[in-house]
Formats: C-alpha cells, sequence, structure tokens
C-alpha cells in the first residue's frame, strides 16, 4: 500500500507527520514500514540519521529517493503487499515526474492550515489531484491550528474540502513538534495524534490489510 505526505503548499508539516504517522503505524501496529523522504530538504532523512549517530535505531527504514524512482518503488509494493510505502512529497505541483505517484497511490494524507493561501493551495492541490486519479482516497489533517484563535472561514473550509475526502479533528500548533525523532513518539504528542491517526488505520489500511490476508 503506497500512502502519500502530499499539498502543493509547503509548510504545512507533510514530513513531521509523515514521520509521526511512520512512528504510530510501527509502535502501535507493529505494521512494516518505509518512509521515502522525497522533499528537496531531507529532513526526514536527515532525523533517521541522527538517530543512528547516538546508536538509537530508528522504528523503520528511512530511503532518500527522487520523484524518478517510484516505478521501482511501486515494483517493490506489489512483491511485499505486508510493508506499508509512505511517500513524503515536496510542496510542488510542477514535475512530471509526479503524475504516475499521483496515479498509483492507495491514499493520500494532505496537511493543510486554515490560512487563506494554504486553503486555497489545498483545493486546487485536491482539483488536480481528482483529475489525475478519481479513485484515491484523500484525509485532510488541519495542522498546526492556533487554540486561541477563531477561524472564521472554517466551516466553509471544510465544506469545500469534504466533497474531496475525509477532515479529521484539528492537531493544535505545539512546541514539542519540534522535537520528534524516527524512533520514538513523545508522551505529550500521543494523546494529540493517536485519536486521529487510529480513525486513518481503521477506515483506510486495516480493511485493505485484511483483505490482502483473508
Amino acid at each position: 500500500m503506497i500512502i502519500l505526505f502530499a499539498n502543493q503548499k509547503g509548510g504545512v508539516g507533510k514530513s513531521t507527520l509523515s514521520v509521526l504517522f511512520s512512528n504510530y503505524l510501527s509502535l502501535a501496529k507493529n505494521r512494516m514500514v518505509t518512509l521515502y523522504d522525497m522533499d528537496f530538504q531531507r529532513s526526514v532523512f536527515s532525523k533517521a540519521n541522527a538517530a543512528r549517530i547516538t546508536d538509537n535505531l530508528p522504528l523503520y527504514t528511512v530511503e532518500a529517493a527522487e520523484l524518478r524512482q517510484f516505478p521501482a518503488i511501486l515494483k517493490e509494493d506489489k512483491k511485499d503487499h505486508s510493508y506499508l510505502r509512505i511517500i513524503d512529497l515536496a510542496g510542488k505541483m510542477d514535475d512530471d515526474h509526479l503524475v504516475p505517484v499521483f496515479k498509483k497511490s492507495d491514499l493520500i494524507l494532505c496537511p493543510f492550515c486554515y490560512d487563506e493561501f494554504s486553503v486555497s493551495s489545498t483545493l486546487e492541490f485536491s482539483f488536480v489531484i481528482t483529475q489525475i486519479n478519481p479513485k484515491v482516497k484523500i484525509v485532510y489533517l488541519p495542522n498546526r491550528v492556533k487554540t486561541n484563535v477563531k477561524y472564521e472561514t472554517k466551516q466553509s473550509v471544510q465544506n469545500a474540502l469534504g466533497t474531496f475526502g475525509l477532515i479529521t479533528d484539528s492537531i493544535s500548533e505545539r512546541i514539542d513538534f519540534q522535537r520528534i525523532t524516527t524512533v520514538d513518539i513523545p508522551p505529550s504528542l500521543l494523546g494529540v495524534i493517536a485519536p486521529i491517526f487510529e480513525s486513518i488505520y481503521n477506515e483506510y489500511i486495516e480493511p485493505v490489510w485484511h483483505k490482502m490476508n483473508t
């Protein structure tokens, strides 16, 4: 199964949430994961290397990869359905190599923020994705939400994105997101992300896993 963390808008938390989700799948669900870092900044791959330097082995394989390597990743996915292939994409839409990635993905997890630019970019991204792959499942994760701010357009945003996919509960802006690693989930974050990740797993991943193994 191929899962993307994607949005054409950068800075919405794709890399951070891809690490946390991979950690959760490994620790809470005992699933085998390979996380491919296709972002230019290679922040996820750097975290994995930092863990090795401090003698803490990552919970799963983290690989730095280019978009053009996707056919090989797809081939491996077809050979071994027991692994979950998670891809952290850069915030861009101007590369033709993205088309096969979107076409062959099973689930897109799309973090976004409630500011105007992020929302408009997310809507544009969603429209393009559904034209490329009408069958793909999209889950939106409202991220970096300020708890002391009233978002006047929140309901209209949810209504608009709801035409493309599911919207999870909001993830509040927290300083401890800056301290995540590929070896564990900080206890302070577990209660925040576990219910959201659990619902995604039960709705979109477990049924596929069950079907493949029955």
